[in-house]
């Protein structure tokens, strides 16, 4: 894997990094999507360049989440966000950047472009 096809397919909008799959696991609780993301982790990461630093964290996945599921998991990341919500590793730093990752997801496979006002439920 060269560098560039790795750097354009960690920007894509249905890959996400382990960092921001478990900070998200621990937000969602029971969620349906809960699981789907558990076997996400369970699976081969983004295959690295060979000169890559970075172990198991700094892995990348190819998602296959549904609408459905991905906008479950947003409108859920949106409430933590707005109730002040943290996770282990995000402490005061907060949700920051959360909610628009999976927006630009939700976006992506809506087939639309992710912009400032970009709003999936029309609000």
């Amino acid at each position: 894997m060269d560098w560039e096809r790795y750097k354009a397919l960690c920007d894509a909008p249905d890959v996400c990094s382990r960092w921001l799959l478990e900070q998200t696991l621990e937000l969602l609780e029971a969620h349906p999507a809960a699981e789907r993301l558990r076997a996400a982790l369970a699976t081969a990461p983004v295959e690295k360049p060979a000169d890559h630093r970075g172990g198991a964290p700094t892995d990348m996945f190819l998602m296959n989440l549904s609408l459905e599921e991905v906008a479950g998991v947003r409108r859920r990341i949106e409430q933590a966000v707005a109730r002040g919500e943290t996770t282990s590793a995000t402490g005061r730093r907060g949700l920051g950047g959360f909610a628009e990752a999976w927006r630009e997801y939700e976006a992506h496979l809506l087939g639309v472009p992710m912009t400032p006002d970009f709003r999936p439920d029309g609000g």
